[in-house]
């Protein structure tokens, strides 16, 4: 994966952050980027990640152009990187300009692969329920997986019950096939 960009999305519990960690045990090179770390290092005026207001909105924007901002740096170093973040629909064309401004589609060449990962409603409901009770979802988690499950433009991978470097396995054979690239820069 040296030298390419991953975008891991999908709902809290889908297991995004098991599949990074177990594709970053593959290689030598790798960037684990956590959008939801970015936001902890905000210490005041951080706003919750589905905030839609205007304000929100901005802030997300800019969290995703520091993640696509780091993302280059170590791309243009070779190193391999995935941004791992709960990546919506909406989110998608933040995303792409804030790849388009970074330069990591014109400079590094990198292919940019874009899977969102997506277990079964009840998987997500059963871990959701292992959570510290501060930091459950509620119907949010519902209708996040509502809203992923209608989303056909973009490679979506149930995991089943496989283990994260079985998952892994997957999101590494879906980037070498080129089914799951969201841009591929020009060569």
């Amino acid at each position: 994966m040296a030298g390419q960009l991953v975008v891991l999305s999908g709902p809290p519990n889908a297991g995004k952050s098991a599949t990074a960690k177990a594709l970053c045990e593959r290689y030598d090179r790798m960037l684990h980027i956590e959008v939801s770390v970015l936001r902890d290092f905000l210490r005041m005026g951080r706003l919750r990640p589905w905030d839609r207001s205007p304000d929100g909105r901005r802030q997300h924007a800019l969290l995703v152009s520091a993640a696509c901002d780091m993302a280059q740096r170590f791309l243009e170093a070779g190193y391999g990187v995935i941004i791992e973040d709960v990546v919506t629909e909406d989110d998608l064309p933040v995303y792409s300009a804030a790849l388009a401004d970074a330069g990591s589609l014109e400079s590094s060449n990198a292919p940019v692969h874009f899977i969102v990962i997506l277990p079964a409603l009840d998987v997500l409901l059963e871990r959701e329920r292992a959570r510290p009770t501060e930091w459950r979802l509620g119907g949010r988690l519902q209708a996040l997986h509502a809203r992923f499950s209608a989303w056909h433009d973009v490679f979506v991978l149930d995991p089943g019950d496989l283990a994260p470097d079985l998952v892994a396995d997957r999101v590494m054979a879906q980037a070498a096939a080129g089914t799951a690239s969201l841009v591929t820069a020009a060569s």
